[in-house]
């Protein structure tokens, strides 16, 4: 009886860690940069960078990537959904969406050395998290986070604007529409509540890899905010 209900033990282990590891597969992101990715990088005349940086010239860099994003992918239909969306796709299309031009955002900076991350803004309306996280037309908006010397930043796929107040304080996507005062100019979108997911590409699926209903995340970044949280 014993040995029976150890194999059955065994045997559920075994169906469930394949079960996570398919899940795994289908539905992690990967932020590791491709061939393509650098030769579409290297095509818009970047490099990584040679030598260290002061804080005003990292902010600089920032906006100037984010501005050749932009200007080799102006603001127009999106990629759409079961198609690849890497940045040398988004070149080729010559147009995108906030989550098209994030990614673009995420590894152009990373591949200048820069840490990045991704995150999905999901805004609050007056609804509760899971309430919010589970509404289909609930308002979202992707950008990117990059670490620079100070501390992260917010950087938009929207507008050509960065994440740096008046006294050149960096601040990052938690703390923006709570701080919107501090800054000279900021978009209109980005002064309404939100919580900043970290990680989370989709939460319906169709954008990445094996194009799944399922949410699309990487797993390092999420569980990293995961367990970071208050």
């Amino acid at each position: 009886m014993t040995l029976r209900r150890s194999t059955w033990w065994f045997g559920l282990v075994v169906v469930v860690s394949a079960l996570l590891t398919l899940l795994y597969l289908s539905s992690n992101v990967s932020t590791s940069l491709t061939q393509e990715d650098v030769a579409a990088f290297r095509s818009m005349g970047l490099k990584p960078l040679a030598q260290s940086l002061t804080h005003e010239e990292q902010v600089k860099l920032v906006r100037r990537v984010q501005r050749m994003v932009f200007e080799r992918s102006p603001l127009d239909k999106g990629i759409a959904e079961g198609q690849a969306r890497e940045p040398a796709d988004l070149l080729r299309l010559g147009h995108g969406l906030c989550f098209d031009r994030s990614r673009a955002l995420d590894k152009a900076l990373s591949y200048l050395g820069f840490q990045t991350r991704h995150v999905f803004l999901l805004y609050r309306q007056g609804k509760s998290f899971s309430r919010a996280l589970f509404s289909r037309r609930q308002w979202s908006h992707a950008v990117t986070e990059v670490r620079l010397g100070s501390g992260w930043v917010l950087v938009d796929s929207l507008t050509p604007w960065v994440a740096v107040t008046k006294e050149g304080l960096l601040v990052d996507a938690d703390h923006v529409w709570s701080r919107s005062s501090e800054f000279e100019s900021i978009p209109e979108y980005l002064v309404r509540p939100w919580w900043a997911i970290r990680g989370l590409y989709s939460r319906g699926g169709g954008f990445y890899h094996a194009f799944l209903e399922l949410p699309e995340v990487n797993y390092a970044d999420f569980f990293s905010w995961v367990l970071d949280l208050p």
